[in-house]
């Protein structure tokens, strides 16, 4: 299939819009949905002016405790880097949970993929995890999309 292209600065436009393609609704994705959600987004869709081949363009699974360490979070960051360098994009879906003495267990940790081709075995990795494994039937207490500009 061949890719369909977005500006870098409405990413997350693009994002909300395959999501409705899709008959999902942001704030209500659980785990499996999410993944699946960023994955066809990754793999279908390319940036404009993206550094594509210099790992300009990728996605970064994380887990672990909030910034407040309040709640265990799952996220799914796509890195969007410009050709230029003036700036780089972060679009990042976050599902927060609560704490459990196993998701605790966990601690932090994460995982990169910078090439559609590679996201195969990225997602085997992803759903192969134990946090992951954790949260895939639960119920996040708070699902967020957003954009930052570092």
């Amino acid at each position: 299939m061949p890719a369909r292209w977005f500006r870098i600065a409405y990413a997350e436009n693009a994002l909300r819009r395959v999501a409705q393609s899709d008959g999902l609704e942001i704030p209500r994705l659980r785990a499996p949905q999410a993944l699946t959600l960023e994955l066809d987004f990754y793999r279908g869709h390319r940036a404009q002016h993206a550094r594509l081949r210099d790992e300009g363009d990728g996605l970064l699974w994380q887990w672990g405790p909030d910034a407040d360490a309040t709640r265990f979070t799952i996220g799914l960051t796509r890195q969007l880097v410009r050709e230029d360098d003036t700036a780089i994009t972060q679009l990042r879906l976050v599902l927060s949970y609560r704490w459990t003495p196993s998701r605790h267990l966990l601690g932090h940790g994460h995982l990169w993929c910078f090439d559609p081709l590679a996201s195969i075995a990225f997602e085997r990795q992803v759903r192969a995890s134990a946090a992951y494994r954790a949260v895939a039937s639960a119920v996040p207490s708070d699902v967020t999309l957003r954009t930052q500009i570092l």
